[in-house]
């Protein structure tokens, strides 16, 4: 469904989307047979999953004098996912290309999000306390893969600036993300060597929040933890940390992506050259500015390359690099 406005004689419009995708049959690749079929793995159309959102575009021309101009584009997406269905004797699937980091993988659950995190995570009781070993005084680790965040963003902004001064134009782009989560298995590697800042405070003793696994941990009074340990004694404290402690929930971004200043040479100048019709200059700077929650390099990552099927691996962090800045200046021209 496709929604155009205009305002004030056309100077501002408004492009308003919302789809609703329902994809049936979708194939799915290593589907576990039983043995009696003679085969192990098939691959076949077994799920089907819905996608919806809402897309908003705000054209608006700021200023049109005649020797100053100001055209601002403003975008809004926000869309959500679902698993609608899967085999019925399938818990949970892997859509995208294997595991990132330890167990950390996108595996996907009936119901659930197609942008899921899954992974191990913490033993908890009835009030989602977690449950403390009473012999070490260390969380107990639930070794099953299950769905422990979702990367998938309340909404994505993005914002256009276009300003010409005579012969000057500038332009810049904001990019924003609100929401979503991202696995820093980056940081998960580092903690489990003893290298990251998560790892840096091992002498000092503490006491772990939750209740011990002692029989009443889901009673009306369960025991309160107490048992203090010092993680620089016992290095089990860091090694063995699951998956969810990495999950950084609720990322956001708000990122200056590209800004570039061009300018055109008066054409009485460029004339004289003969064999020139138009020449110009620009200088543009990428990736300037980041502002983010995000305890890593760069919350825009990707563990895998752009052919990794499924929904890929963004909002996977394992190594990998952040966007760098770069600066180009170039010379146009035509003749």
């Amino acid at each position: 469904m496709v929604t155009e406005m205009l305002f004030l004689k056309s100077r501002i419009t408004v492009d308003a989307t919302y789809y609703n995708t329902l994809n049936k049959g979708q194939i799915i690749e290593n589907f576990r047979l039983s043995y009696g079929t003679g085969f192990v793995l098939n691959t076949q159309n077994a799920g089907s999953t819905r996608n919806q959102g809402v897309e908003i575009t705000l054209n608006a021309k700021i200023l049109a004098k005649k020797s100053l101009t100001w055209n601002m584009q403003f975008n809004f997406n926000r869309g959500w996912n679902k698993v609608v269905e899967l085999p019925k004797n399938v818990s949970l699937y892997f859509l995208s290309d294997g595991n990132v980091y330890g167990n950390a993988a996108g595996g996907i659950v009936l119901n659930g999000s197609t942008t899921s995190i899954s992974g191990w995570g913490y033993m908890r009781n009835n009030n989602g306390e977690k449950l403390i070993s009473p012999v070490t005084g260390l969380p107990v680790i639930d070794g099953n893969q299950r769905v422990r965040g979702d990367r998938n963003p309340d909404f994505s902004l993005g914002w256009n600036n276009s300003i010409s001064y005579k012969n000057w134009k500038l332009n810049f782009l904001w990019d924003s993300k609100v929401g979503g989560d991202i696995f820093n298995g980056t940081n998960q590697y580092l903690t489990t060597i003893g290298r990251s800042k998560l790892s840096s405070d091992r002498t000092t003793p503490r006491v772990i929040t939750g209740v011990l696994q002692d029989g009443l941990e889901n009673t009306a009074n369960p025991t309160r933890n107490t048992i203090a340990v010092v993680p620089y004694y016992n290095d089990n404290y860091y090694r063995l940390l699951p998956e969810e402690e990495f999950i950084e929930k609720d990322v956001y971004w708000f990122r200056l992506k590209d800004v570039t200043l061009s300018y055109m040479f008066p054409a009485k100048l460029v004339k004289r050259a003969r064999v020139i019709k138009t020449l110009g200059a620009f200088f543009t700077a990428n990736d300037v500015i980041l502002i983010s929650n995000y305890s890593g390099a760069d919350p825009s990552v990707n563990a895998n390359t752009a052919g990794t099927r499924g929904v890929g691996t963004f909002g996977f962090d394992y190594g990998t690099m952040p966007t760098q800045l770069s600066l180009n200046f170039g010379i146009r021209a035509s003749f």
